[in-house]
Formats: structure tokens, C-alpha cells, sequence
């Protein structure tokens, strides 16, 4: 006698007490189960003694037999001891040996977490046996079966959960979500069509595979399904939204836009047709209707919180500030997605250069997506109200406790120091970085940037050089170096090479086509560098390309309109210090 069946031997007390938990109360006349049973290749032969459609009685109290709580007990040590193959075949063998289902249950359940699809499938079919009218046995053994390549018995299986739905559920919508679980998109629209032939005048069956192929972006199959479903239901407000999501992914906007409009006036009463309508229009980046659509449902259902929270962000969108921040304190109001109110709230209250009021906000906020970028922000402005230590320490306690972030921090901590002129702190926390990681290219462009600001022309070349190093096609470290070189030193033609291959790179970057513009008037090529530099000031109105641009248009003598174009960037962007500088040289 082994160990362990000496142990189960010795634990009959255990088994019993147990029992009484797993199992109701035996009758007198119940028949003991059978020792063993053969494992099934299909269905198993007492399955096809119970039809779908019978009623089945409570499961059946076991026996306490030797070989059944040997294979409980040997399954539950296995499973201790991280032997799940084990564990799951015992518990299989125990399932056939009992007439429990949650035996069969729990012997499914190690199976699928073992990974033993083979394994799981014979749990499921003795489940189904056991307790032929759990839906959710039927579930799982379809899912297995189909999953297993035994298309036909998880097309039986699938049958009958869409005769058998308890009455609060929607069979079609649990039939998508197993279907939609399935990696194989092939096999899935294979049953599905075989249960919407099986349904031909049903346009759930035709609605249902339409959405799995839409699932599975087989969009002429989607058009077709969805089409056959408005055939035999016509005007059916869910199957038209589909349709026209059906068009959008297709590129025929404006045929799912007309398609919507038109059911919006037939069913102008619809809530869910207009929310599909306003998304359909922020899809398509018509974002003034959609707000007219999205305040038309705010009327209808104003404790809508996703109606309050779409339409806050289309007015943060269009700039109605006011608006927006109304909508956003109804949120807070309503608590819904309060995290995500907070952060507009404080980004309402910076734009309207509240920074207490932002601040306020800002320490709302202590968990999302928004977090780090609210640590961000509040350092910004720690630092502009003169707390630079704070700001400092803040963007610290992020690096620690957010060590995959440390790299941003350090990027984020040396803007906010140039942006305040502290930019020999700036290099000094740069080049801390770099003591560590001396190729990280992010972090060298970012020195060689306040290196140039620094005067110290030669350590930013070095680390421009160093990024052209590590990657020779960095068309950042091209321009910035062909533009140092053009703008601080009289390299001119070795200048226009780095530009040029930057703009090769890059040929619609504003920022290129400047620094083209400029080594070219450095060249004495004027009218070529204003062609350039009006193209760049055109794409950007930068201030920093104005100033480029008129200092071209002063050489070619076009004096007037170089002081219009200044004037007009001062007034649209006070206090640009290149522009500022340039004004000054020419106005002497």
C-alpha cells in the first residue's frame, strides 16, 4: 500500500465530515456510483442519455469509496505542491468516480489553469453530465469543445444556451461575448453562421454575426450580416448604429453620417441612436456638432456622467473655458470620474492663469492616468512662484517611488530650470544623469541645448556628436547642430550638410525648414531663406521664425514689412526673448 492511499485510508473521518459540506443527504434507495468510468473520445455514453431539454434531478450524494477520496486527496496535495498535471487528472478520475458536479467543476477549473485544454474538455462533458441544466457547465464546455476543434459538439452546446437563457439574460449578447474569446476568428464565424442558418428569419442570429465579424474586421461579412438584420426588422435603431460603424471603418463617412441623420430624424426620441450620432461626429472631427448633440442629451438625461464628462471635454476642446469648467464641477458634484475633473479642472484654472486655484485642484488629485502629469504641473508652478527646492523635491519623490519614470523627471526638472534661466543647474542635474548613463540621447541632446545657452559651444557639440554617434539619423541632433553651428559660429557649409540631411528626414518639420532658412541667409542666400523661412512662419506663426524671417526681409530691404510681421508676433506672443533681441538690434 502507498503512502498516500494509506493517508486516505486514515482520513476517512475528514472525507466524511466533508462530504456533508459537497453533498446533500443520500437517500436509502439511490444506486452507488460506478468504481470507474471510461474516458469519453466524444460525448460520453450517459450524455446522450440526457437530452438537452430534460430536467435533472439535485446532484446525487456520493458514496465514500477508497479509490474517490484517494483521488480527492492525491489531486488537493498535487495541487499544494504546484503539480497541476497531477492534481487535474486525479480530480478528473474522482469526477468520474462521483456523481458531485462540483467535483467535475473543480477538475475543470485546475485543467484550464494548467493548461490542459485535453484534460478540461473531459471535465466539462462529465460537469454537463452531472448537471445537465447548469448553463454554466454548457458554457464552458462549449468554449472547450470549440476551442478543442470539436466545432459540432460546441455548436450543440451553443444551441442549446440560446434555448435555454435564464429570462434577465440576453442570449445573443453571452453568445458574442464566448464567441469573441475565441483566438480563432475562423472557427468562431464558422459556428456563428451555422447557428444564424439554423435561425434564418431570426435577425439577432444575423445581428449577433455581424458584430463578430465586426469583432473579427471582416467588414464586407459585417455589411452583409447587418444588412440581412435591418431586411427582417427594418429601421431597428441598434442594427443602423452598427451599420454605420460598419461604413465609418470602411471610409464611407459621409454614408454612415447620412445613414445616422436620418434614423435621428425618424427617432428623434432615442437617446442611444443620438449618443451614437455625437460620436460618429467626434469620429469625424466635427466636434462643434457633436457638442450641439451631446448639450441635446445633457437636456434629456442631465445625471448622465458620460454625457457630462463628453461634453466637458469637446468645450475644454473648443476653448470655451467657462463652459467646460461649469461641467467639470458638475462631475465633482455627481462623483463620477472625479479623478479625471480634478485634472481639468486644475488645467482650466492654469490656462486662466489661476495658479492657487490650479494648485487646489492639482492636490486633488492622488491616483489615474493623470497623476505624474499632475506632479508635473505642480512643480511648473512651484517653480514659477518662486519654490524652485519644492519643486525640486517634488519631481525627487517621483524618482523614487516611480523608478521607470526617472529619465522623464530628470527631463522635466531641467525644462522647468532652463524655463526660469537656472540653467547651470539645469546642465549640473544633466550631467548628474549622464554620470550613470553617459548614452542616453535623450538626455545628451537636452545638455548640448543648455550647453548653447551656456556659451559652452564646445560641450555642446561634443554632446550633439555623441547623439550623431549612437544614432547618425537623429534628424533632432542634425538640425540642432546644423543650426548652432550656422547661428553661433561662421561653419556655414558645414552647417547646411547637417540641415540638410535633417530636412531630408524630415522635410515637413517647421523647425527644420528654419534652421534651412537661416544657414541659408547666414550664406548670403536671402531670397532663398526667405522662401524657407516664410514657408516655416506660415505652418507655426513662431515667434522665433518671425524674427528670423524679418531680419531676412531688413537685408533685402523690405524694412516695413519686417517691422509689421515683429510687431504682429510681439503682440501674439509678449516677451519672446529672441524676438526681443532682434527687435532691439534693428531698432537701435
Amino acid at each position: 500500500m502507498t503512502f498516500l492511499r494509506a493517508l486516505a485510508l486514515s482520513l476517512v473521518s475528514v472525507w466524511l465530515a466533508a462530504c456533508q459540506q459537497l453533498s446533500p443527504k443520500p437517500t436509502p434507495s439511490e444506486p452507488a456510483a460506478p468504481a470507474a468510468a471510461p474516458a469519453p473520445t466524444t460525448a460520453p455514453p450517459d450524455q446522450a442519455q440526457t437530452p438537452t431539454g430534460a430536467a435533472s434531478a439535485a446532484p446525487a450524494a456520493d458514496v465514500l469509496t477508497a479509490p474517490l477520496l484517494y483521488d480527492v486527496l492525491l489531486g488537493e496535495i498535487a495541487g499544494q505542491r504546484g503539480r497541476l498535471d497531477i492534481s487535474g487528472a486525479s480530480y478528473l478520475d474522482a469526477a468520474r468516480r462521483s456523481r458531485d458536479p462540483r467535483i467535475a467543476e473543480r477538475a475543470l477549473k485546475i485543467a484550464v489553469f494548467a493548461k490542459q485544454p485535453a484534460l478540461a474538455l473531459e471535465a466539462a462533458r462529465r460537469w454537463v453530465v452531472l448537471d445537465p441544466e447548469s448553463l454554466e457547465a454548457r458554457q464552458s464546455l462549449a468554449v472547450l469543445a470549440l476551442r478543442t476543434q470539436h466545432t459540432q459538439e460546441a455548436l450543440e452546446q451553443f444551441q442549446y444556451l440560446l434555448t435555454h437563457a435564464n429570462e434577465d439574460t440576453d442570449p445573443y449578447q453571452a453568445l458574442l461575448g464566448l464567441l469573441a474569446r475565441e483566438p480563432d476568428s475562423a472557427r468562431a464565424l464558422e459556428v456563428m453562421k451555422a447557428l444564424a442558418d439554423l435561425r434564418p428569419d431570426d435577425p439577432e442570429a444575423h445581428f449577433t454575426y455581424s458584430r463578430l465579424a465586426v469583432h473579427a474586421q471582416q467588414w464586407e461579412l459585417a455589411q452583409r450580416e447587418v444588412a440581412r438584420a435591418l431586411e427582417l426588422r427594418p429601421d431597428w435603431v441598434p442594427a443602423l448604429i452598427l451599420q454605420a460603424q460598419i461604413d465609418l471603418k470602411q471610409g464611407r463617412k459621409e454614408r454612415a453620417r447620412s445613414g445616422l441623420e436620418g434614423a435621428l430624424q425618424r427617432h428623434p426620441e432615442d437617446t442611444d441612436l443620438r449618443l451614437a450620432y455625437a460620436r460618429l461626429l467626434v469620429d469625424l472631427d466635427d466636434f462643434g456638432a457633436a457638442r450641439a448633440q451631446y448639450r441635446k442629451l445633457l437636456k434629456a438625461q442631465p445625471e448622465n456622467g458620460q454625457v457630462v464628462y463628453s461634453l466637458g471635454l469637446l468645450s475644454l476642446e473648443a476653448g470655451e473655458l467657462d463652459e467646460a469648467r461649469k461641467l467639470f464641477q458638475q462631475l465633482v458634484t455627481m462623483e463620477y470620474q472625479i479623478q479625471q475633473a480634478y485634472y481639468y479642472l486644475g488645467a482650466i484654472a492654469e490656462e486662466q492663469k489661476k495658479p492657487e486655484q490650479a494648485m487646489q485642484w492639482y492636490r486633488k488629485v492622488d491616483e489615474g492616468d493623470h497623476w505624474l502629469e499632475v506632479q508635473i504641473r505642480m512643480a511648473r508652478l512651484d517653480a514659477l512662484a518662486g519654490d524652485v527646492q519644492e519643486a525640486r523635491e517634488r519631481l525627487r519623490r517621483v524618482r523614487l517611488t516611480h523608478p521607470g519614470e526617472t529619465q522623464r523627471m530628470y527631463l522635466v526638472e531641467g525644462e522647468i530650470l532652463s524655463q526660469i534661466d537656472w540653467n547651470e543647474q539645469a546642465f549640473q542635474l544633466y550631467s548628474e544623469y549622464l554620470g550613470s548613463q553617459p548614452d542616453d540621447v535623450e538626455i545628451l541632446y537636452a545638455r548640448a541645448l543648455v550647453a548653447e545657452r551656456l556659451d559652452r559651444l564646445q560641450q555642446a557639440e561634443k554632446d550633439f556628436r555623441h547623439v550623431l554617434k549612437l544614432e547618425p539619423d537623429n534628424a533632432r541632433a542634425l538640425n540642432a547642430l546644423g543650426y548652432t553651428l550656422a547661428d553661433r559660429t561662421d561653419r556655414y557649409q558645414e552647417a547646411l550638410g547637417y540641415v540638410q540631411k535633417a530636412l531630408a528626414q524630415t522635410p515637413d518639420d517647421p523647425a527644420v525648414i528654419d534652421s534651412m532658412g537661416w544657414v541659408l541667409y547666414r550664406l548670403g542666400r536671402l531670397q532663398e531663406a526667405r522662401e524657407y523661412l516664410q514657408k516655416a512662419y506660415d505652418m507655426t506663426k513662431d515667434s522665433e521664425i518671425a524674427a528670423h524671417l524679418g531680419e531676412v526681409m531688413w537685408a533685402l530691404g523690405d524694412r516695413d514689412q519686417a517691422k509689421a510681421l515683429w510687431g504682429a508676433a510681439r503682440k501674439a506672443d509678449p516677451g519672446d526673448r529672441v524676438l526681443e533681441d532682434t527687435v532691439r538690434r534693428y531698432q537701435r
